[in-house]
């Protein structure tokens, strides 16, 4: 029992009209990586921001070392040593990393001034405690010019400097990060539990959660469903665990006999400075076609050239024959194209503002009434529509969209896009972030609208889903169209041989 550090048992927390968690338990041990999975909504999230201090449990006991605490807020969780990396971190720009890493507990002069040369010394102490994985930093530069990978470096070295940090829990902590800056944090985890530390980590990626995880513990609707080693589990018994069912999550094949001879978009000789050079390719109507490549491969600009959103700088359009010219995202949605962003929070989603309106707002023109006003009836029955689509969950039509899960983001974001009637649909990074049930239901939503007609160009950096869900695979590597391969029977290593190309 003496590698338990922390114990909670029987915790519950409700919300307004939701039980988010009822009477979980978690056992944390010293030097071990603890993973937390769950579909969205399991309640995985509300037992963190419990344990770190964000929320206070309704019921249940939590004990730190076999002592019971109480953890009153994130104030409180820190005094006890528990520390949190969040998922959307938050710096001041303008400051360096030494300043942000000791933000309000700067080194003082007899004068009572910031003692300069002091805190960069005491910052680069602290930085030679994440090994290698720091080198690059400079802490007297500012935070405004570093990437979200030396972001995180700089959370957890704010919690470093206390010397009385027992438990340190990472929220998704590799939803934006780069391979290289994923593997740089995977080492220094690593190095985390072998200096004693108990580490909680909350990830819908199951490659990763077996990688640098000891141990895991499912939870589904709210409720604790069981705990496992690692090493004596499989990633299909954590699926079904999670989703109370067995799960093929690529489900069936797409009928191929669905794709027509018919080509609906040719693009030649697209290029943009550096990002990518003389790109040609063909899509077919009815067809999934897969953008594949490494971090840099030059795979988003592209189609963020080829919706309008950026400019190209030479190259040619033709939509179902007609040669086009698309400046602007509103040329590209005039000739039948839609784009889901792989940043859907900034650049997909009005998180203020309600289901209905994110559904209907790209289709307005179609909403109105002889007076060419908004038909509020007619938009609440089309964004209805569109929810049902995807079967969308909500409390209701008028839910503000940022109080949604992920995954259910994720299908507004689609349906906004199917619902106006797209002939070409753009989706970059479709599930990055979401849940295998909510991933599940994306697979099966984009293969039923190819199935009807419409044709998808999809952009992942994860190969298996690739492999799993579209009819041909374009290549790229160093801004460049590399091969151009059919999926049948297409193996990860022939595709992965022409990303180095």
């Amino acid at each position: 029992m003496n590698d338990i550090i922390l114990k909670a048992e029987n915790i519950s927390k409700a919300f307004p009209g939701v039980q988010a968690l009822d009477k979980v338990r978690l056992e944390l041990k010293r030097g071990k990586v603890h993973a937390l999975v769950g579909e969205n909504g399991a309640g995985k999230s509300t037992l963190l921001k419990i344990l770190t201090g964000l929320y206070t449990k309704d019921s249940g006991e939590i004990y730190l070392e076999g002592r019971r605490v109480e953890i009153p807020n994130v104030e409180g969780a820190r005094k006890l040593g528990i520390y949190v990396v969040p998922q959307e971190i938050q710096m001041l720009e303008n400051l360096s990393i030494a300043e942000n890493i000791y933000l309000g507990q700067y080194p003082l002069t007899k004068l009572g001034i910031i003692d300069w040369r002091a805190l960069y010394s005491q910052a680069n102490e602290i930085k030679k405690m994440l090994g290698s994985s720091a080198d690059r930093l400079d802490v007297r530069s500012q935070v405004m010019d570093l990437g979200m990978g030396d972001r995180q470096l700089i959370e957890i070295m704010r919690a470093l400097i206390d010397e009385n940090v027992k438990i340190l829990a990472f929220d998704e902590p590799t939803s934006s990060l780069s391979d290289s800056e994923a593997e740089s944090l995977f080492t220094l985890i690593k190095n985390l539990k072998e200096k004693g530390l108990a580490i909680i980590y909350v990830s819908h990626r199951l490659d990763e959660i077996f990688e640098i995880c000891d141990e895991v513990s499912v939870f589904k609707d709210g409720k604790y469903v069981g705990s496992r080693e690692i090493a004596s589990t499989t990633k299909e018994e954590l699926i079904s665990m999670m989703i109370g069912r067995d799960l093929n999550l690529f489900g069936q094949r797409k009928d191929r006999a669905t794709i027509k001879d018919e080509i609906v978009l040719k693009v030649a000789n697209f290029s943009h400075s550096k990002a990518y050079k003389d790109i040609n390719i063909e899509l077919k109507r009815g067809e999934i076609l897969g953008i594949y490549g490494l971090v840099g491969a030059g795979r988003t600009e592209f189609v963020r050239g080829l919706f309008g959103i950026d400019k190209k700088q030479s190259g040619d359009i033709w939509i179902n024959g007609n040669k086009v010219q698309i400046n602007n995202p509103r040329e590209a949605k005039k000739y039948g194209i839609g784009f889901v962003s792989e940043n859907r929070r900034e650049e997909g989603l009005m998180l203020k503002a309600s289901l209905t309106w994110n559904i209907s707002m790209p289709n307005l023109s179609k909403l109105r009434n002889k007076l060419l006003l908004l038909d509020l009836k007619k938009e609440r029955k089309y964004a209805a529509e569109g929810m049902q689509l995807f079967d969308v969950k909500a409390s209701g039509q008028e839910t503000i969209a940022e109080e949604l899960s992920g995954g259910n983001q994720q299908k507004v974001v689609l349906s906004r896009w199917i619902m106006a009637d797209c002939d070409i649909l753009i989706v970059d990074e479709p599930t990055r972030g979401i849940d295998v049930g909510a991933k599940h239901e994306v697979y099966e939503a984009l293969k039923r609208i190819a199935s009807d007609g419409s044709s998808i160009i999809m952009i992942s950096s994860e190969l298996p889903e690739i492999l799993g869900v579209c009819d041909r695979v374009i290549v790229f590597s160093e801004g460049r169209k590399t091969a151009d391969l059919e999926n049948i029977n297409l193996t990860e290593e022939e595709v992965i041989k022409h990303a180095f190309s």
